[in-house]
């Protein structure tokens, strides 16, 4: 694969990159990285009522205590791989597989929990929870460090597909919402339903394995490090060629550090930032809209998803890329963010003690939506930008690990908040 060829992208159109079998493959994976924590997120509301109904405990703490769970053993599994800079390829086809099995266990169990008590089910949801938690990291990592050594257009096309794997299984549990909604449905075809929407991401994980071997970019990403680490002239012989090509350098993180630290500390912002909006979007009820509680929590998760979304596709536009669009630019973006988060309180306040409004309500989709689209805006910029600010494919290949401790550690402390934040709320509606 040329190198220059894949550069060329950058130049085109969305429409025209699609069109790539490369980046398309890359989009795909990028729906198959996400796909899976946006499927759990946005059937809090099932697993709430359904599993642990409603009143329980366990319904209580489960939407914190799965963030909680995901995100500690993400970072603790990313903080293992960082260092070993190694088997990218194999990372990738290896946690999409792992994936395919942690669904199809956890639609198992939904099916056979009626008969299991209800803390049994509790600790094996969080155990599947983990289990797709280290799937979605090892894949990530991995597939990010090609990202990096292809181009910058290539983690915008993993990060476009992440948001699009967001907007996808939330659409999906919202139009689920109105079949449960009919009070003449069968409760065993809404269970159906919402066991096939788990089965669902079995089969999208497994289509990333498919097209992966069919695209040829694990291949294409071992020729394209092979030929920049060939370096000896025509005067060597073979075997000085062969043992050249085989080396790598391990790059110290603290080397990272330094050349990523406005970037890696605004995808952590913004990460701990994002983490709060489960709980407030769990939490706030419909006024005016013809909507229930049960179909206006997804409609909330829909609406912020394809602000995510379009927030990504915006990355992609030349102000962004430009070198005046500064990396410490992107952190004080991300900083930024924080100023939004007292409007979701007052929101909380207004919908209980103000009388209900239709306004009211469209307005609190605008802020979730403007949420959504910052969230994805800053981190695709973010991680857009982090080729672009390094030298050898070594370092880029490393930058993948490294990225995604932040990444984690940020998911990890927002979750942590977000127990401080349903105690406020708490607070706020007694």
């Amino acid at each position: 694969m040329d190198r220059d060829r894949l550069l060329q992208l950058s130049e085109r159109p969305l429409m025209e990159k699609v069109q790539n079998a490369t980046y398309l493959t890359f989009l795909v994976i990028g729906i198959g990285l996400l796909w899976p924590w946006n499927n759990i997120l946005s059937a809090t509301l099932y697993f709430q009522n359904n599993l642990f109904q409603v009143s329980s405990i366990y319904a209580k703490l489960f939407t914190s205590s799965m963030m909680s769970v995901s995100t500690v053993t993400s970072l603790g599994y990313n903080l293992y791989l960082a260092p070993r800079q190694h088997s990218y390829t194999s990372r990738v086809i290896n946690g999409l597989k792992w994936q395919t099995i942690t669904f199809i266990a956890l639609t198992l169990l939904c099916t056979m929990s009626s008969w299991l008590p209800m803390g049994i089910s509790f600790i094996l949801v969080m155990v599947l929870v983990s289990m797709s938690a280290i799937s979605t990291a090892l894949t990530q990592n991995g597939v990010m460090a090609i990202a990096n050594v292809f181009g910058p257009e290539f983690s915008q096309g993993v990060m476009l597909g992440q948001a699009i794997a967001g907007v996808l299984p939330s659409f999906v549990l919202f139009l689920v919402s109105f079949a449960n909604a009919n009070e003449e449905a069968d409760e065993t075809q809404n269970e159906i339903g919402v066991l096939l929407y788990f089965l669902v991401t079995s089969l999208v994980s497994y289509v990333c394995i498919i097209l992966i071997k069919f695209s040829g970019i694990l291949e294409k990403f071992t020729n394209l490090t092979a030929s920049a680490e060939i370096t000896v002239d025509n005067s060597n012989n073979v075997e000085e060629m062969e043992v050249q090509s085989n080396i790598k350098v391990k790059v110290r993180l603290i080397v990272l550090y330094y050349k990523l630290k406005y970037l890696a500390l605004s995808i952590f912002t913004a990460c701990v930032v994002t983490l709060i909006f489960p709980v407030f979007a769990a939490n706030t009820h419909v006024g005016r809209i013809p909507l229930s509680d049960a179909q206006y929590i997804p409609l909330v998760f829909t609406i912020w998803n394809a602000g995510d979304l379009y927030g990504r596709v915006l990355a992609d536009l030349p102000t962004f890329r430009d070198p005046k669009f500064s990396t410490f630019k992107t952190f004080i973006y991300s900083m930024a963010r924080i100023a939004l988060v007292p409007f979701f309180f007052l929101f909380i306040i207004k919908s209980k003690y103000s009388p209900k409004s239709f306004i009211l309500d469209i307005l609190y989709l605008l802020l979730q939506f403007l949420f959504g689209v910052t969230n994805g805006h800053v981190i695709s910029i973010s991680y857009m930008k982090v080729p672009e600010e390094l030298t050898t494919d070594d370092e880029k290949e490393a930058a993948g690990g490294f990225i995604n401790l932040f990444l984690s550690t940020g998911l990890a402390v927002g979750s942590i908040i977000s127990y401080i934040v349903v105690y406020f709320i708490d607070l706020l509606l007694k």
